[in-house]
């Protein structure tokens, strides 16, 4: 049995699907320099924001405010900004204003981190606005969508929560990880995105599960479809 709900809005930008190492290392035509211009001046910019005290203090915060949201209610979280794990994927190329600073750009960074005794590779997505960075917690690992995507998920993940065993209704859901199975997505000939399937590991009232995903681009949005007779039990 699967749930599929349709998400009617794009796919997040796609340069989400393309490492900030291999955007540096691969040889794009000549009429794609203008963006990779775009792309290596974000690059600096982040890099340079990415040592700050005050950006690893709003990353911390963004990380707590997810732990915050879980039963275990951690206080504190240990990040390691500096291991070779971290990772930065520009989702948006930066806009900079004359004085060097973003009014708009949206990339993704992941710390490995601890907290509670549980190690997760922890995700916040920073969006640039004219107002500043905000910074907002996705949730920790591998998956591939924006933050309204993985709402979405967990919305759908919801309609099957039933097929759970020994869990109600009542029970509230938690992600704990995500991880991509299989090739990320890529564009297809037609300018869309192949489907793509990942892995979620939930809790609901103490019981740990692990959910299929598969997630399905077309021309109005992206179908996701959970594999609900596949749901693993731990």
């Amino acid at each position: 049995m699967k749930k599929t709900l349709k998400r009617i809005c794009g796919f997040v930008n796609a340069l989400m699907l393309l490492s900030t190492s291999w955007l540096f290392t691969t040889d794009l035509p000549a009429q794609d320099d203008p963006l990779m211009a775009k792309i290596k001046a974000s690059h600096e910019f982040i890099i340079k924001q990415a040592a700050e005290t005050d950006y690893r203090d709003s990353i911390r915060k963004a990380v707590l405010e997810y732990e915050g949201s879980l039963v275990t209610h951690c206080k504190s979280v240990e990040l390691d900004f500096d291991s070779v794990s971290v990772k930065i994927r520009i989702l948006q190329p930066l806009e900079l204003s004359d004085k060097g600073m973003p009014y708009s750009g949206i990339w993704k960074e992941t710390v490995p981190g601890t907290s509670c005794n549980e190690k997760r590779a922890y995700n916040v997505q920073v969006n640039a606005t004219k107002s500043g960075l905000h910074f907002t917690p996705t949730y920790p690992g591998t998956a591939q969508g924006d933050p309204e995507l993985q709402r979405d998920t967990l919305k759908n993940i919801e309609l099957v929560k039933v097929v759970m065993p020994g869990v109600k209704k009542s029970c509230r859901l938690e992600v704990l990880n995500t991880q991509l199975v299989g090739p990320e997505a890529k564009f297809l000939d037609n300018g869309r995105l192949s489907a793509w399937n990942e892995a979620w590991d939930v809790r609901a009232c103490d019981k740990l599960f692990t959910v299929p995903v598969k997630y399905i681009p077309d021309a109005t949005g992206t179908s996701i479809s959970v594999g609900a007779s596949e749901i693993q039990a731990h």
